[in-house]
């Protein structure tokens, strides 16, 4: 029976825990032990019982098949489809574009301001310098809530297993693309000071100040843009529902995170960092520790991080 109970455990280490998964584990194992004794009472030995017990199961992939069916049946009506997947990853990858540039504009528009005052022209230079960073600063507001707006739509909805394989399949394609941008990036930043060396041979290093942030703002564009890209997956990845922020889970989300400790944990949220704000200021009023009193946030913080981690499902 042992021998059955193992093999068994054995064959679902890779499905998921879920109620579904536990009720068709305990069927098999009826179903395995029933014909088991069937059997023994036919005259057959232990070893030879099992052995034809074993034979005559189903494959893993027959059985995988099986528990996913019944997954698709069971899944939340508000579910997330491909097309709407690919829709917000282009979404998301024209902002990420937007927000990239408004970030890198900035950056441009410091290096245009000494570039242009080391030449002479510096109420130019101001000019120049308001112009880019208004138009960099609007298109990061811009981008920004657009960000919001494409997360709100997804929010708290259900994510597929078809879904989730594809996200999958698509972040190892964009893989090598994150990398090369990734290394280019870096590069660029470091490499951004190497113009004020190759002009101080030649005239004055503050020439290359200006290269500077021209190289910085490539190399920030390259980081930025490649990471958002690259991190988009993980939305369809990580989670059985999509989370637009962390910080503010939807109830599928929180429920399928925390379980029956969802309630607990929503109520937490809301009453424990103003409970800890009374402590540091009742300490503080009390003792006149002023100077050492903002340790509580820092516990505060540590304590906060190991009690969510009690409260996720397992």
């Amino acid at each position: 029976m042992d021998t059955i109970k193992n093999y068994v455990e054995t064959l679902f280490l890779e499905f998921p825990n879920t109620k579904e998964v536990q009720r068709a584990k305990q069927e098999i194992l009826t179903i395995m032990e029933d014909h088991y004794l069937a059997l023994i009472d036919e005259g057959k030995s232990e070893h030879e019982a099992i052995g034809q017990v074993i034979s005559e199961f189903g494959s893993v992939d027959e059985l995988r098949e099986e528990l996913e069916f019944a997954t698709r049946e069971k899944e939340p009506e508000n579910k997330i489809n491909e097309d709407e997947m690919y829709h917000y990853l282009a979404n998301r990858k024209k902002d990420a574009r937007g927000l990239s540039l408004g970030i890198s504009g900035c950056l441009l528009a410091v290096g245009s301001l000494i570039g242009l005052s080391i030449s002479g022209a510096e109420m130019m230079g101001f000019l120049l310098f308001f112009i880019i960073v208004a138009i960099s600063v609007g298109t990061i507001i811009y981008n920004g809530m657009q960000f919001s707006k494409n997360n709100g739509v997804m929010n708290d909805r259900y994510i597929p297993v078809d879904v989730n394989k594809e996200a999958q399949r698509l972040k190892q394609g964009y893989q090598k693309s994150f990398q090369v941008s990734l290394v280019f990036g870096i590069c660029l930043c470091v490499l951004s000071v190497a113009p004020i060396f190759f002009f101080q041979m030649f005239t004055y290093a503050e020439n290359g100040v200006p290269v500077m942030f021209f190289f910085l703002a490539i190399g920030v564009f390259l980081i930025i843009y490649g990471s958002i890209n690259y991190s988009s997956f993980d939305k369809f990845i990580k989670e059985k529902y999509f989370i637009a922020d962390e910080d503010e889970l939807g109830p599928n989300a929180m429920q399928a995170k925390y379980g029956d400790a969802a309630r607990t944990k929503h109520l937490l949220e809301r009453v424990y960092w103003p409970i800890v704000v009374m402590i540091y200021f009742g300490w503080s009023f009390m003792t006149g520790s002023w100077g050492m009193s903002w340790m509580i946030f820092v516990m505060a913080g540590i304590f906060y991080s190991v009690v969510e981690a009690i409260f996720v499902k397992k």
